[in-house]
C-alpha cells in the first residue's frame, strides 16, 4: 500500500505544483499540521494494538483499557460479578470488566492503516471518519474523495492538499470554506471559482488574483512566480512555512505591532 499512496501523492503534487514530491512520509508532519492526531496503543491483553484518535471524547480513553480487535473476545468475556447490582456498585467495578475496542468500520474496505470509523474505503492511512474514499492520507471527516492529503471536513474532493471545510474541490491547495472550486490556492469563503489565487468572500470568478480577474496569461505568470516560491521550500524542507490561516492573519499581526 505504501507504493500506492506514494504514487497518489506524487500525482496530486504534480497536478498542483507541476512537480512530483516524494516520498509521502517525508511530508507527513506538514500534512498533519492542522489535523487532529491519533496514536497506536498496545492492547492491554497483549495481542496487537489499536489506533486511537486524539479527538473529542476518544482522547480520554485510558491507554490501559484499550483492547485490540484481536482481543475483542477476551474483552467481551469480562463481566460484572455482583452481588450488588446498584448503579454505584457497577460504576465502581467498571475498571475490572470494562474495556474499549476503538475499531469501527462498515462496508467493503481494503488496505486501511491507522484509521478509525471508515466505510467503503481503499488505500487510506491516518484517517478519521473517511467514507467512500480512496488513496487518501492524514484526513479528518471526508467522503467521496480521491487523492487528498491533510484535509479537514471535505464532501467530495480530488487531488488536493490542505483544504478545510470544503465541498467539491478539485486540484486545490490551502483553501478554507470553499464550494465548487477547481485549480485554486489560498482562498477563503469562496464559491464557484476556477483558477484563482488569494481570493476571499467572493464567487463566480476565473483567472483572478485578490478577487480581480486578470486574464489567463497574466494569471499563469503570477501562478508560476508563486510556485517558484513554494516548490523549492517543499522540496528542501518537506513543509511550507505558511498556509491559508497565516495569510488570513496577516492583517491582525500588522495591527498588533
Amino acid at each position: 500500500m505504501a507504493d500506492k499512496l506514494d504514487a497518489a501523492f506524487e500525482r496530486t503534487t504534480k497536478l498542483l505544483f507541476g512537480r512530483e514530491l516524494s516520498p509521502l512520509p517525508r511530508y507527513e508532519a506538514w500534512l498533519r499540521h492542522r489535523i487532529p492526531p491519533g496514536k497506536r496503543i498496545n492492547s492491554c491483553f497483549g495481542h496487537g494494538s489499536a489506533y486511537v484518535p486524539q479527538y473529542g471524547a476518544l482522547k480520554s480513553i485510558p491507554a490501559g483499557r484499550v483492547a485490540s480487535e484481536q482481543d475483542l473476545e477476551m474483552a467481551a468475556g469480562r463481566k460484572y460479578e455482583g452481588p450488588d447490582y446498584s448503579l454505584a456498585a457497577i460504576a465502581k467495578a467498571m475498571q475490572k470488566f470494562a474495556y474499549f475496542v476503538p475499531t469501527y468500520s462498515q462496508g467493503r474496505n481494503m488496505e486501511v492503516e491507522d484509521s478509525f470509523l471508515y466505510l467503503d474505503c481503499m488505500g487510506i492511512r491516518g484517517c478519521f471518519d473517511p467514507f467512500t474514499s480512496k488513496n487518501c492520507a492524514f484526513v479528518h471527516s471526508i467522503m467521496e474523495a480521491e487523492g487528498i492529503f491533510g484535509m479537514y471536513r471535505i464532501d467530495t474532493g480530488k487531488f488536493s492538499i490542505h483544504c478545510y471545510n470544503c465541498i467539491n474541490v478539485q486540484r486545490c491547495f490551502e483553501m478554507d470554506g470553499a464550494k465548487n472550486c477547481s485549480d485554486c490556492m489560498f482562498c477563503h469563503n469562496v464559491e464557484s471559482l476556477e483558477n484563482c489565487l488569494f481570493c476571499f468572500n467572493t464567487k463566480g470568478k476565473r483567472y483572478a488574483v485578490g478577487n480581480m480577474e486578470i486574464g489567463r496569461e497574466k494569471f499563469m505568470e503570477f501562478k508560476a512566480r508563486l510556485l517558484e516560491r513554494i516548490v523549492p521550500e517543499l522540496e528542501k524542507t518537506g513543509r511550507l512555512s505558511f498556509d491559508i490561516y497565516d495569510v488570513l492573519c496577516q492583517g491582525k499581526k500588522k495591527k498588533g505591532r
